[in-house]
């Protein structure tokens, strides 16, 4: 007889990137396949929690007492049955990188929370992340942390290899949330497949001026507009509220070079990111998850960033054998709008590819669970 999980987890995230919201959500549906689950929903914004469509009994505000004080009694009263498992879902989805002392401080303070919840016998699971660069400092606070971590997932090989570098040797690779997630559906036998979208980030981390980057990721972006404004329709989007900007700004600048360019100035959120995409032919953009949403729409995945420092989207797309979909900011004009119009002609195979990636990144995480919960 298999053991009924429960499953607890933070929710908490940035509430106002949509790519977070989306491998929250499908981390979410992923637990559910396993047994219950429960989110500490104390502090989370009311959009965030309609847009995770938790079930009523799912959230922690509608049990007795805190998450902790849920989270420990069912430790504690599930010790000695092997009919129950308590599983810990330790830490949000992300990226890590940095050698802040912030970050290194909160690393040893939970490590002294996931002692005691593995002394009661909770396993203790971290997934759907990637590392680097991380300074030394750091790097030994995440592997103490790591020495009460029963499942150490990372979702690309450049992280799982500094994550052995480092000290970690129970690191495992886990596909990125995003392959899996479910997308609200639309009918695109009736889109009108004729948009290239646009959605960018003006820096490659939050604390990167980037003012060379932005420079050089403008003119690129204008000398593939130009040769591409016959051919498509023009829109530009962002998944990210901090993005507005940047992009309003990238479309005003268009619009003064007289380009027909549409804007999207409604974040594009789960719930409207079918309407949003179901015309795009193809997005370039710097953002992973603006990429493999749009991905689920027909929209081909193309990045275009520094791509030697933007690692989390190098180790994710080389792993899944896109690296051909990666455009190095650093290149001519005039190799990258070669290759862009190769891509484009080549549209057709690569989705093929697509849905056999993602036929075996669904079966690796079912053989992952099913290993860790059972």
């Amino acid at each position: 007889m298999e053991p009924t999980v429960t499953t607890y987890f933070q929710g908490n995230t940035q509430f106002d990137n949509t790519g977070d919201v989306l491998i929250n959500k499908s981390l979410i549906e992923l637990f559910r396949n396993y047994g219950k689950i429960v989110l500490n929903d104390q502090k989370l914004p009311d959009f965030y929690k309609a847009a995770l469509e938790l079930k009523k009994e799912e959230a922690s505000s509608n049990g007795k007492g805190s998450f902790y004080r849920q989270l420990f009694g069912k430790a504690l009263s599930s010790m000695f049955k092997k009919s129950q498992k308590v599983v810990m879902v330790a830490g949000p989805p992300g990226h890590i990188f940095g050698n802040s002392r912030e970050k290194i401080k909160k690393n040893l303070e939970y490590s002294v929370f996931l002692i005691m919840l593995t002394l009661m016998g909770v396993r203790i699971v971290r997934m759907g992340f990637s590392m680097g660069p991380i300074g030394k400092q750091q790097a030994v606070s995440e592997r103490v942390r790591a020495w009460f971590t029963h499942h150490y997932w990372v979702r690309d090989s450049i992280s799982l290899s500094l994550a052995h570098s480092i000290g970690i040797p129970k690191a495992r690779f886990f596909p990125d949330l995003a392959w899996t997630y479910h997308a609200n559906g639309v009918d695109l036998s009736k889109a009108n497949k004729d948009e290239i979208i646009f959605s960018f980030r003006d820096s490659i981390y939050k604390d990167d001026a980037g003012q060379r980057y932005k420079d050089a990721l403008i003119e690129r972006l204008m000398y593939i507009i130009d040769h591409l404004k016959g051919q498509y329709r023009l829109k530009i989007t962002y998944q990210v509220a901090g993005d507005y900007d940047f992009c309003k700004a990238l479309y005003e600048i268009l619009l003064e070079k007289g380009y027909d360019v549409s804007f999207m100035e409604e974040q594009i959120t789960l719930e409207t990111a079918g309407e949003a995409y179901q015309n795009g032919v193809a997005i370039l953009t710097n953002r992973l998850h603006g990429a493999l949403l749009a991905a689920k729409y027909d929209v081909l995945p193309l990045v275009l960033t520094d791509i030697d420092r933007h690692l989390k989207i190098k180790g994710i797309y080389e792993d899944a054998g896109l690296s051909d979909l990666l455009l190095e900011a650093g290149q001519s004009n005039d190799a990258l709008l070669q290759k862009v119009n190769m891509l484009l002609h080549q549209r057709e195979e690569i989705f093929r590819k697509l849905d056999d990636l993602e036929k075996r990144y669904e079966a690796l995480t079912t053989e992952s669970m099913q290993r860790a919960l059972r």
